[in-house]
């Protein structure tokens, strides 16, 4: 007997929703959403620094700021973020934290928020991240009332909001070692749930990502039933040493996605999940609302697809150039509206 209906899958350029059973059709509490999404941007961004900030979002009363590479790089807060997030409270500005992490839980990245020295305002209840919303679409699938268990690839972040929802995981960690030279795996495979019982593959960023798990989950997801679900597809993260390259989510997820052969449910931004997400926990205007982030590919474009305005920080990955080339070759969706030296920039000798 099928306990869980395949929901229609999200395509990294569709923003159909998934089907009632998944997902609500429709946030109630978004006004003018999905009627303004896909915003074009004709346009350059224009520059906003501390002269000008406050006066161009008199208009705006929700902020949404990705983390790494706005907030924070590494374990280092960027200089100013905080006294800019002080200001925009002191503004009378709602703020949430949407992150393509998921290595942590969101209570882990409040106490991480506290230790960086943001204001207490910025909570648990503030913040919003794959993990969570992961845990959301998975709960609302009916996996916890399907008995079926979910086979996971990712971080300890997935681990502690499935738990949070009281859904049965299995997988998590390094694979025992294989003391074989590999060609007998290739061919037989111990699977310790069998497929039927499990309802749901989670790929995320995995530091024991290895062949054993990339095999488990391709043949978990042959099930038609099995829900493949991905965190984010973010190709890397930023860091503190831009010398080094270091992967993310998505090569996982492509890996997975081409050995089995299923597109995967994405949470993440740019995705329309986590926007889902945030319109059930809040009221907000999309036309006042405005997404910041350090990615085109993913914050501008998230904010641009739900009709957000849209700011972008050079502090992280992406620069002016990539907006240009954007602009170049009309992906009008990946240029902001607005466009700063960092977010502390905003706020320089406003507090």
């Amino acid at each position: 007997m099928k306990l869980i209906e395949q929901p229609t899958v999200y395509h990294q350029i569709s923003r159909e929703p998934l089907r009632e059973r998944t997902l609500s059709s429709r946030p109630s509490d978004c006004s003018s959403y999905p009627s303004s999404l896909k915003r074009s941007s004709p346009r350059l961004p224009s520059r906003l620094t501390s002269s000008n900030f406050v006066e161009a979002i008199k208009n705006i009363d929700t902020f949404i700021f990705d983390a790494d590479g706005v907030l924070w790089l590494g374990e280092a807060a960027l200089p100013g973020s905080s006294r800019t997030i002080d200001l925009l409270l002191r503004l009378k500005k709602r703020v949430i934290v949407l992150t393509n992490n998921a290595t942590k839980s969101r209570a882990a990245y409040a106490k991480k928020l506290t230790k960086l020295g943001f204001n207490a305002a910025l909570n648990k209840d503030s913040l919003v991240n794959p993990a969570a919303v992961v845990a959301e679409v998975l709960s609302l699938a009916g996996l916890k009332k399907s008995g079926k268990k979910v086979y996971m690839i990712g971080a300890q972040g997935v681990r502690d909001e499935l738990d949070e929802v009281g859904i049965e995981y299995f997988g998590f960690g390094p694979e025992p070692e294989d003391k074989s030279d590999g060609s007998a795996f290739m061919f037989d495979i111990k699977l310790e749930i069998q497929p039927e019982d499990v309802g749901a593959v989670v790929v995320g960023y995995e530091k024991h990502f290895n062949y054993h798990k990339l095999m488990k989950a391709a043949n978990y997801l042959q099930e038609p039933d099995c829900l493949f679900v991905a965190t984010n597809e973010d190709e890397t993260c930023p860091g503190p040493n831009p010398n080094i390259v270091t992967p993310d989510a998505g090569p996982l997820v492509a890996a997975v996605r081409v050995a089995s052969g299923r597109d995967p449910i994405t949470v993440g931004k740019p995705n329309s999940p986590a926007f889902e997400y945030i319109c059930r926990r809040w009221k907000i205007d999309t036309e006042r609302t405005m997404m910041v982030g350090d990615r085109t590919n993913t914050d501008v474009q998230f904010g641009r697809d739900h009709g957000l305005k849209t700011l972008l920080v050079l502090s992280g990955c992406h620069q002016l150039e990539d907006v240009r080339e954007n602009h170049e070759l009309g992906k009008h969706n990946m240029v902001p509206d607005y466009f700063a030296d960092s977010l502390g920039a905003l706020s320089h000798g406003l507090m």
